[in-house]
């Protein structure tokens, strides 16, 4: 148990460090919606928070992550823009 102890206080010490990072590049991201590096660095950043969780069986957080991943994906394809009322939700 202490291995799967270690593994998932590995995981938080991680994710909080995504998190900050994802903080600072959605508020770049907000003042240049059209930042292809800014976009593609979000989107790697939740696609390995939402590989990490289907490994550690969080299966909502895992959810969360992939409806992120895919709206990423059609903000990175140009199916869709980034808006404010986008930004805020």
């Amino acid at each position: 148990m202490d291995d799967l102890d270690d593994i998932v206080r590995e995981f938080l010490a991680e994710s909080n460090e995504n998190l900050d990072r994802l903080d600072n590049e959605l508020v770049a991201l907000e003042t240049a919606p059209d930042d292809r590096d800014t976009l593609a660095s979000i989107f790697r950043t939740i696609h390995t928070i939402k590989g990490t969780c289907g490994f550690l069986g969080f299966g909502r957080l895992e959810k969360v992550a992939h409806a992120g991943e895919n709206l990423l994906s059609k903000l990175r394809d140009g199916e869709i823009r980034l808006t404010p009322e986008r930004t805020t939700a």
